[in-house]
């Protein structure tokens, strides 16, 4: 099974982070976090040493597969690739 993290903008300064397993049915959710970096943190928590890796999107874009202890241990590197590739991927389509 795949393990799913979807992470979505509510606001300047709050994310929800939202894990899934396989079907799509939402196993995990935590609202209002403070920043990407914690929310990558709380999934990373939530699917613990399980899983090896997760799917990640953001704002309904999907970015990429990550390791998910990467995602708990340098969750603001991976929070600043996701915002970098979310970027370049908006401004391709609107180009």
């Amino acid at each position: 099974m795949q393990a799913a993290v979807e992470i979505t903008r509510r606001g300047d300064r709050r994310f929800n982070a939202y894990v899934g397993i396989g079907d799509g049915t939402r196993h995990h959710a935590h609202e209002g976090l403070p920043s990407v970096a914690r929310c990558l943190q709380d999934a990373a928590a939530a699917l613990g040493h399980e899983f090896s890796y997760a799917t990640v999107s953001f704002d309904n874009v999907l970015i990429g597969n990550y390791p998910v202890a990467v995602m708990a241990h340098r969750a603001v590197e991976v929070a600043d690739e996701l915002l970098v590739k979310l970027s370049n991927r908006r401004t391709r389509h609107s180009a």
